[in-house]
């Protein structure tokens, strides 16, 4: 019985090495600086390039601005911020090079009503970012999100990566925002941290 739990851990070690090794090549002298390396934006196929690719995923770190050119909030009546809804959409430009990249939009409803000033609001969002010269390479992130409902300031966000299309077919990852508010005509900072499927069927 010890032999075949020894068997099994000895599996599991030896399976999460490949696929660590997958996005984390081996140092060959030099420095791997793909942890801290963004994707670059060609501007003449309208893409992102990937960080790196391994054999089975392709890392892409995404950093970009995004302006919010509409945003809109609907309250119910009587007003209360439980079920309050939030539509936002914009530009989303390339932070190197301030090149217009894609568009994005976002939804969210608020889920509990505050009890005073001092309290978030906690809001589930969904994201969708659409790169790509037909702007069908699309990106899809989901999460809480807490934000002050006297400022619109965000004191937390947790946000994931769950799909994409086209380029990002079998998308996941992570979306990390730095926005000051949510209100119209903001500019802010924002970077996507994504793994592809480098072989899809």
């Amino acid at each position: 019985m010890a032999r075949y739990v020894l068997a099994i851990l000895a599996a599991a070690v030896l399976c999460t090495a490949v696929l660590a090794q997958d996005v984390t090549p081996a140092h060959k002298g030099g420095h791997d600086d793909s942890e801290t390396k963004y994707s670059v934006y060609d501007s003449n196929i309208q893409r992102y390039r990937s960080v790196k690719c391994g054999k089975n995923l392709c890392l892409y770190r995404i950093h970009v601005k995004l302006h919010i050119d509409f945003y809109k909030r609907s309250q119910p009546t009587p007003a209360t911020f439980a079920t309050t809804v939030g539509v936002y959409t914009g530009t989303v430009l390339d932070y190197a090079t301030n090149a217009t990249a894609g568009t994005f939009e976002v939804a969210g409803i608020a889920t509990n009503q505050p009890a005073g000033p001092t309290d978030h609001l906690n809001v589930q969002e969904t994201h969708v970012f659409e790169f790509g010269p037909e702007r069908d390479d699309a990106l899809t992130a989901t999460g809480n999100s807490q934000v002050s409902p006297v400022t619109g300031e965000f004191a937390d966000y947790d946000t994931a990566v769950t799909g994409g299309t086209g380029q990002f077919l079998g998308a996941y990852g992570s979306f990390v925002n730095a926005p000051s508010t949510v209100r119209g005509s903001d500019l802010t900072e924002a970077t996507l941290t994504v793994y592809v499927p480098s072989n899809k069927l």
